[in-house]
């Protein structure tokens, strides 16, 4: 199964919810991330998108 969640800074949350979208075909939730770097760049996480409990 691929990964639940997808961390994303600032700058790559728009790629990051392109690739949700495809990945899990499905929109996901949106939250503030706490102590996570970006899937994309390394840099601290600003978001996590999950998928809907």
């Amino acid at each position: 199964m691929l990964k639940e969640n997808k961390y994303c800074c600032e700058d790559h949350v728009d790629m990051a919810f392109d690739d949700f979208l495809v990945e899990k075909e499905t929109f996901p939730c949106l939250e503030k991330s706490e102590d996570s770097k970006c899937s994309y760049c390394n840099k601290k996480a600003e978001y996590v998108l999950k998928l809907p409990s």
